[in-house]
């Protein structure tokens, strides 16, 4: 059975044995990496260990301040290390927000130039665009039941703060806690809209999927919500109790057959047959001087959506 009920994908040609074992051998469970900051499997910019390096020197340089303050009457270099304390570590900020929502990896993206299936070599690094095609194996998204997708996401996400009213369901500013996913993706195929050639890109099976996919806001409710027929039978399937729903927004995206993507990773070319693979090892983005951006690492196909018809934003209250 797949992702979104009994008739949740459809296995062409085949009986209900063999759909099964091509599900469990093609269908890539992703739920384990969505987390509250999107899920994207990105190592962080810096690792730790400099994190703490450079909180000691700025330590130190805020105590050398102090004693030059203390002894000869000198506030400036005090003022001087406070000044840069603050920069560093409002740049460090700036890149860990950059990092765990994924916005470094978006520029990267998109200013990565599109490759042609026809002149990239074997093993090469490309960013295929193009409509994308099902695979032997298609999803149907949890909550809106849209058929024909090689990847869904589903999320829900409850109030963080206790006893709190949303006096604005739509307002950024409060606290929401993911407390549920469905997160999966399947092989499928892109067609390259520089060659016209086809490939298949091997987003199933436990292969590192990075999906800058962005969900629709679907359902948000505040404290006096009647829950609809629709969301409870949702709640029940998933044995989430209804009455514990009070304050909660649930989130959906897919890609859909038909759609524009992108898609980065390894082509290979072996045996004539055209594959996107996860890269062997995690991929840096560079820095970014203009916008004071760290090199970030992403490790796995990367996929970035181009065509968002799809999208509402802030879509319906229910």
């Amino acid at each position: 059975m797949l992702p979104g009920g009994e008739d949740g994908g459809k296995h062409r040609g085949a009986t209900a044995d063999e759909e099964a074992a091509a599900t469990a051998a093609s269908l890539n469970d992703l739920c384990a990496t969505a987390g509250d900051a999107g899920g994207l499997p990105a190592l962080a910019p810096f690792p730790r260990a400099a994190v703490w390096a450079v909180a000691a020197l700025l330590a130190v340089g805020l105590g050398l301040g102090a004693l030059v303050l203390a002894v000869v009457h000198s506030a400036a270099l005090l003022v001087v290390a406070v000044l840069l304390s603050a920069a560093v570590v409002a740049f460090l900020l700036w890149n860990a927000a950059a990092s765990a929502s994924g916005r470094a990896l978006r520029r990267f993206v998109d200013g990565l130039p599109a490759s042609s299936l026809r002149s990239a070599t074997d093993d090469q690094l490309v960013k295929i665009t193009g409509l994308v095609a099902c695979g032997d194996i298609s999803l149907i998204s949890s909550y809106e039941k849209v058929e024909n997708c090689v990847y869904t996401s589903t999320l829900l996400r409850k109030c963080g703060r206790w006893g709190s009213e949303v006096a604005n369901p739509k307002n950024r500013c409060s606290k929401w806690k993911l407390t549920h996913a469905e997160r999966f993706a399947a092989d499928f195929y892109i067609t390259d809209a520089k060659s016209g050639k086809r490939a298949l890109v091997k987003a199933g099976h436990d292969s590192r999927v990075v999906p800058l996919i962005d969900e629709n806001l679907l359902v948000t409710t505040s404290g006096n919500t009647e829950l609809s027929s629709t969301l409870r039978c949702w709640l029940d399937e998933r044995n989430i109790p209804s009455e514990e729903c009070q304050l909660i927004r649930l989130e959906e995206g897919y890609i859909a057959e038909g759609m524009r993507l992108s898609v980065i990773g390894i082509l290979s070319k072996k045996d004539g047959d055209l594959m996107i693979l996860p890269p062997p090892e995690p991929i840096s983005t560079g820095c970014v001087f203009l916008s004071f951006l760290l090199p970030t690492y992403f490790d796995g196909i990367v996929l970035r959506l181009v065509d968002r018809s799809y999208f509402m934003h802030n879509s319906g209250v229910s």
